[in-house]
């Protein structure tokens, strides 16, 4: 054994004598003597004769640095990583540092050095790279165009899988002809589209697809889905969109590989995909998102608060998620009876795993709201199109899931969005009437509908305000340390009943006291015991607005379970209606009473619907 060290110890030895100090001034500027640089300044007899890539970089950036022997030539420099990462184009694959290649230019007949040390025998290192390469003017050698074959630019010499100027007739040599490549794919980010310059956004303005079908029919243009100025910019982005933003989230070092890959803003780790569905399984993007949009933000960057350096902090929604109700629907008291449906409820959407399988619903940040196109305007998008902005009323957006449907088997969500086992009520529509939903009329005088107690002589409700869903329900949950478990129905923590008024009866219009009395705000906790769910104490939901309801009525005093029977969308017990003809029957044909089979998507804008909360 111990020969056979200095066996090859004295091979290794004799190799270096070949490159002693005397043969070094055969070499040619500036990597020779005039520049004290000799064999053994850049060849190491250990642990490589030969340094090859990420040793050959750190070998060419001892002297290629800001305080380096050649600071003069120090711009960013790094090796060319190409197919995902299995591959890597070293220093010496482009640059010959013995010496510049005198090259003729094909196209031209001119014979000339090539600039920057670029060797003329590429396909030496990379194979099928046609040759020579050719960099006799900048840029204008950097490709060629359809009308100039060959195509041995010193950047095309070598490409056979770019989307753009490869060495072959097969792509697109028209793109950015004449530029300087440099300026969008820096040598310093080892050529990829990143680190300045608004060089993603040159090609992310329209579609990219290099031809391999990974992932088919290539990347979507998504710098349109950006949102604009006037729309309010939302926490992602400053004044414009550039790339410093764009590497916040999305890692390059394997661009082009087909996948996607985000960088979890705490820890760093990557969320690898190719198509916007591979999301709906772990790790998702749900997790990406909350990882940033919580207490802590971004903990992985230097202003965890400020990740994009504009000043917007990402909103802690996260927290929202943390109640821990879970309950199987079913509700009433000892004055009317008992109903529910029996789904599983959360007090929040079900976009944990483990929420996902325990009720079976499943929707994740991405339904709601699109990966580039929120706004402060706009924060949310079409959920039957997350390309495109919501634009609607805010009831609408919320009544584009929540309306019902056609039925508990088909409740018609969007896609990707799996609804719970049960579906929900539908909300005032001639949507279906499977028991127990019966919805053979629509109820325009169920609790807090438009022709509600607005429409009664005397009324004189709130002026200009309309009860929104989100009066009632914060769409992220509910969840506050007082209240751990959360609300059912993602029933807000807080509800302020000062701005509305309740001063009406169903007969006799205005009649003062009590019901001209002001509502009240504050925490709101509804209690769960068995099927008594509690809405109208003090500290629940309803008594924050119906300051004075309880009294009201004799049987109010009782009874606290307002569910039973003003529950919105609900016809079973539905006592906010004087009688049938208060109410419109379902259109035979269409999906309300027997013998219906049309579909009640046609009596229904998800952008413009009929209001049945009213819309801010």
């Amino acid at each position: 054994m111990k020969s056979s060290v200095i066996k090859g110890t004295g091979l290794l030895f004799a190799v270096a004598v070949l490159c002693l100090p005397s043969r070094s001034q055969a070499l040619d500027p500036p990597h020779n003597a005039s520049n004290h640089i000799d064999c053994n300044s850049c060849h190491a007899v250990v642990p490589a004769f030969i340094p090859l890539r990420q040793r050959q970089e750190s070998a060419c950036k001892t002297c290629h640095n800001p305080t380096g022997q050649a600071s003069t030539r120090s711009t960013a420099l790094r090796n060319h990583v190409v197919n995902g990462g299995s591959k890597i184009v070293d220093c010496g694959s482009c640059h010959d540092p013995h010496g510049p290649s005198i090259t003729t230019d094909p196209h031209t007949g001119r014979r000339a050095t090539n600039l920057w040390l670029i060797r003329w025998d590429t396909a030496k290192y990379v194979a099928g790279a046609l040759e020579p390469a050719i960099f006799h003017e900048r840029p204008a050698h950097f490709a060629f165009g359809d009308a100039n074959p060959p195509w041995n630019g010193a950047c095309q010499t070598c490409h056979a899988q770019t989307s753009h100027h490869r060495n072959d007739a097969t792509s697109d040599h028209s793109h950015q002809l004449g530029d300087d490549c440099t300026q969008c794919h820096l040598h310093g980010s080892g050529f990829l589209p990143a680190g300045g310059g608004g060089d993603c956004t040159g090609c992310h303005s329209g579609p990219q697809d290099n031809g391999d079908g990974v992932p088919p029919g290539g990347r979507r243009a998504v710098v349109s889905e950006f949102p604009t100025g006037d729309e309010g910019l939302h926490a992602h982005y400053g004044a414009e969109l550039g790339s410093d933003d764009c590497v916040i989230c999305h890692s390059q070092d394997t661009h082009m590989d087909g996948y996607v890959d985000l960088i979890d803003p705490d820890d760093g780790s990557m969320y690898r995909f190719k198509l916007r569905g591979d999301l709906l399984s772990d790790p998702d993007l749900s997790d990406f998102c909350a990882h940033c949009h919580d207490a802590d933000g971004a903990a992985r960057l230097a202003t965890p608060l400020d990740p994009f350096g504009n000043g917007n902090a990402p909103p802690d929604v996260a927290t929202r998620f943390q109640g821990t109700l879970r309950w199987d629907e079913w509700y009433g008291d000892f004055c009317f009876g008992e109903e529910g449906t029996l789904r599983q409820v959360n007090s929040h959407h079900d976009i944990s795993d483990s929420d996902q399988a325990w009720s079976g619903a499943k929707i994740e940040c991405l339904s709601c709201h699109g990966a580039h196109n929120p706004s402060a305007a706009r924060p949310v998008v079409d959920p039957f199109d997350t390309a495109t902005p919501w634009t609607g009323k805010d009831n609408g957006f919320c009544l584009s899931c929540h309306a019902g449907g056609n039925g508990p088997a088909d409740p018609d969500f969007p896609a990707g969005v799996v609804g719970p086992a049960v579906p929900l009520r539908g909300l005032d529509t001639c949507y279906y009437t499977g028991g127990p939903w019966w919805v053979d009329y629509t109820w325009t005088h169920a609790a807090h509908g438009l022709d509600s107690k607005r429409a009664w002589s005397g009324y004189s409700g709130a002026p200009g305000y309309e009860l929104p869903c989100l009066g009632c329900h914060d769409p992220h949950g509910s969840y506050t340390p007082a209240n751990p478990a959360g609300n059912p129905y993602m029933i807000r923590d807080f509800v302020d009943g000062t701005q509305f008024v309740d001063d009406g009866t169903r007969t006799g219009g205005f009649t003062g006291p009590p019901w001209n009395t002001f509502g009240t705000s504050g925490p709101v906790v509804v209690t769960i015991s068995g099927t008594d769910v509690d809405w109208g104490s003090s500290q629940s939901l309803c008594g924050r607005c119906h300051a004075s309801w309880l009294a009201a009525y004799d049987w109010h005093a009782y009874c606290t379970g307002c569910q039973t029977c003003h529950g919105h969308g609900q016809a079973w017990g539905n006592a906010d209606w004087v009688g049938f003809d208060d109410d419109t029957p379902c259109p035979v044909g269409g999906s309300g009473i027997a013998g219906g089979t049309g579909s009640g998507r046609l009596l229904f804008d998800r952008k413009n619907p009929p209001i049945h909360f009213g819309a801010q």
